[in-house]
């Protein structure tokens, strides 16, 4: 088994924090501009009245928990809007915006850097990358990383927190089976998939392309 260093909590809440900004930057464009106002206003309001509030004196873990509840049940509440509006077309612009928001951010002197590494170690550049997507990945659920070598990952999800709300398949569906994948093929150079098991179990893998 793969040790992993351990994400902090405050990381993890600030993490689920920018991917709640980043949801209303990217679906409320769309649904405004595609569908229109009336409809983004729609949904901006359903947002605030299907999310928990967070209670006076909560720990970060409990901060987390909540906000991360709040995101899941927003996102399908978008995904809903944009798919039965828009079909395959809105999917593809949610898709497509959350892919370029995420190539923005991790742009930079180290994706310089990483693709330097791997055009003469391509092996340790892989490891390296496989390190950083096992660490950052952890304000997403719980894992273990049974393999990692310079040109194979495992990730084992026993108990998939994208699946914790009832109903809420879509954040499963396109940022798991969508969104990431394209993300780390286009400006990592990585393979990604997602195997879903019994209940809420999964296996990802990831290999250099």
């Amino acid at each position: 088994m793969v040790k992993v260093k351990e994400m902090p909590y405050d990381e993890k809440y600030k993490h689920i924090l920018d991917s709640a900004k980043l949801l209303e930057t990217i679906a409320l464009p769309i649904v405004k501009e595609d569908i229109g106002d009336t409809k983004a206003a729609e949904l901006k309001s359903t947002w605030q009245k299907q999310s928990e509030n967070i209670p006076d004196g909560a720990s970060v873990e409990e901060k987390y928990e909540v906000a991360y509840h709040n995101l899941l049940r927003n996102f399908q509440s978008a995904y809903d809007v944009i798919n039965d509006k828009l079909g395959e077309r809105g999917t593809e612009k949610l898709i497509n915006g959350w892919v370029k928001e995420l190539e923005r951010q991790t742009g930079g002197p180290s994706l310089y850097l990483y693709k330097f590494v791997r055009a003469i170690a391509p092996q340790t550049a892989f490891r390296t990358a496989g390190k950083q997507i096992a660490y950052q990945f952890q304000f997403v659920t719980p894992y273990s990383i049974p393999e990692l070598t310079g040109q194979h990952m495992v990730m084992d999800i026993p108990n998939c927190k994208f699946l914790d709300v009832e109903g809420c398949d879509a954040p499963c569906e396109v940022v798991c089976q969508k969104i990431t994948p394209l993300w780390l093929k286009e400006q990592f150079k990585i393979k990604n998939s997602y195997e879903r098991k019994e209940g809420k179990s999964c296996i990802a893998t990831f290999a250099p392309i």
